[in-house]
C-alpha cells in the first residue's frame, strides 16, 4: 500500500505543478498537458480497497484530484496567472471520465486476463483508447460551453478547439495511457520518464504564446498612432475591432479567422499617419474610393515593414474593395475585408456614439449602400448585433420609474 501511496502523491503533485504553471493560448483557454496526463493517469489508476465500493473510490479519486488543481490554480493566481473556469471544468471532465472507464476496466478484469493469455497488446490498445475517449470528452465538454457563452454553433467552437488544442490533447491521452501502463515495470520513473516530451511541449507553447503577446502588444501600439497623431477619433480603431469581432462571432467564423479580423480591425486606419493634412474626423467614408484605397496601401506597407502578421495585411489590402465588384466583376473578397468595411462605416456615421438616434440614422446611412458598398447578408447582422446591444443597455432605465 505504500507504494501506491507514493505512486499517487507523486502524480498529484505533478498536478499541481502543471496547473501552477499553464500557458494561456487563447483570451479565455489555457493547457496544462503535465496536469491533464497526471491528472488522468491517476483517475485510470484507481486502487481497489477492500470493502469500499468502486463508486466511492471513484468520488474521492475525483475529489483529490479537484483539490490538487483548485491547489494548483492558487498558486498560479499568486504569480499572476489566472486560470479560467473552462479550464478547470474541462480538466475535471476529463478526469472524471478517464476514472469511470478505469472503474470499468478494473471490473471487467482486462488487464487480468490479457496477462493470462499474453495478450497484453489488448489492454494497453483499450486503456489507450480509454484515454483518449476521456480526452475527446474534455474538448466537448468545453466546446459546449463555450458555444453557449460566445453564441456560436457547437460546431463551429468544436473546430476551433480541435485545432488550437487537438495535437497537444492525443499527445496528452497517450502520455496517461503510458504512465499507467509503465507502473509495473519502472515504477515511479514512469510519470517523470513521460513526462518529458509533454515538458518540451510545453516549452514550445510558453515560447508560441510569448511571440503572440509580443504580436499583440506590436499591434496595440501601432492602433492606438493615428490617434495620437490626431488623424482620427479616440478609441477608433478599439471600436471598429470589437464591432467587427461581435460580427464574426455572429457569423460563426473561426477563432483563427476572429483574430485576424481583430488585428486588422486595429490597423485599419493606419495608413492616415502618411496623409498632409488629417480627414474631418478621420472619417474615410468621407472620401473618394481611390483615396481609400491609398490609405488602405500605404497601412499595408507599414504594417509589412513593422514585421506582424501578414494575415492582417492581406485583409486590409481589400479593405476600400465596394461590395459591388463582387457582383459585377465576380471578385474574390474575404468575408474579413467585408466586415471591417461595414464596421468602420458604422462607427465613422456614428463617431463612437452610442445614443438611439445617432445609431438609427447610420444604419439608415448604411442600408443605402446595401449591395453597392457593403454585403447585404453582413448588414443584416449589423443590425441585428447593434439592436441587441441597444436592448441590453437599455433594459436596466427602461425599468426604472
Amino acid at each position: 500500500m505504500s507504494g501506491a501511496v507514493v505512486w499517487a502523491a507523486l502524480l498529484l503533485g505533478l498536478v499541481v505543478a502543471g496547473e501552477s504553471a499553464h500557458v494561456r493560448l487563447h483570451p479565455r483557454r489555457g493547457m496544462s498537458p503535465i496536469a491533464s496526463a497526471a491528472a488522468a493517469a491517476f483517475m485510470l489508476s484507481l486502487p481497489h480497497v477492500d470493502g469500499v465500493p468502486r463508486v466511492v473510490v471513484l468520488i474521492i479519486g475525483l475529489g483529490v484530484i479537484g483539490l490538487a488543481i483548485l491547489a494548483g490554480a492558487l498558486i498560479a493566481r499568486a504569480t499572476g496567472r489566472m486560470t479560467s473556469r473552462l479550464d478547470i471544468v474541462g480538466r475535471l471532465s476529463n478526469a472524471f471520465v478517464a476514472g469511470c472507464l478505469g472503474e470499468l476496466l478494473a471490473a471487467t478484469g482486462l488487464r487480468e486476463s490479457a496477462v493470462a493469455e499474453n495478450r497484453q497488446w489488448v489492454y494497453a490498445l483499450v486503456l489507450w483508447l480509454a484515454s483518449l475517449v476521456a480526452m475527446s470528452v474534455r474538448m466537448l465538454v468545453i466546446a459546449a460551453i463555450a458555444s453557449r457563452s460566445d453564441q456560436r454553433t457547437l460546431q463551429v467552437t468544436l473546430r476551433d478547439e480541435i485545432l488550437t488544442f487537438g495535437m497537444i490533447s492525443f499527445a496528452t491521452a497517450t502520455t496517461a495511457a503510458m504512465i499507467v501502463l509503465s507502473r509495473q515495470a519502472i515504477g515511479l520513473w514512469g510519470p517523470v520518464f513521460f513526462m518529458i516530451p509533454l515538458l518540451l511541449s510545453f516549452a514550445a507553447a510558453r515560447r508560441y504564446a510569448q511571440t503572440r503577446q509580443t504580436y499583440r502588444e506590436t499591434i496595440a501600439a501601432l492602433s492606438r498612432l493615428t490617434d495620437h497623431t490626431g488623424h482620427t477619433r479616440q478609441g477608433h480603431a478599439q471600436r471598429v475591432a470589437e464591432l467587427s469581432v461581435r460580427l464574426a462571432h455572429y457569423r460563426g467564423l473561426p477563432q483563427r479567422e476572429i483574430d485576424t479580423i481583430e488585428y486588422a480591425a486595429l490597423l485599419h486606419d493606419l495608413g492616415q499617419v502618411a496623409l498632409d493634412e488629417p480627414i474631418d474626423g478621420g472619417a474615410t467614408l468621407l472620401i473618394a474610393p481611390r483615396d481609400q484605397e491609398r490609405i488602405a496601401d500605404d497601412g499595408v506597407a507599414i504594417i509589412r515593414h513593422s514585421g506582424v502578421l501578414e494575415d492582417a495585411a492581406v485583409v486590409l489590402s481589400q479593405q476600400a474593395i465596394p461590395f459591388r465588384r463582387v457582383l459585377e466583376y465576380d471578385e474574390r473578397l474575404p468575408i474579413e475585408a467585408r466586415i471591417i468595411r461595414l464596421a468602420n462605416a458604422f462607427d465613422d456615421l456614428t463617431g463612437g456614439s452610442t445614443t438611439h438616434t445617432d445609431i438609427s440614422l447610420a444604419l439608415e446611412r448604411i442600408q443605402l449602400g446595401l449591395g453597392y458598398e457593403y454585403d447585404p447578408e453582413l448588414v443584416d447582422d449589423l443590425i441585428t448585433v447593434v439592436h441587441g446591444t441597444q436592448r441590453r443597455s437599455r433594459s436596466a432605465p427602461e425599468t426604472a420609474p
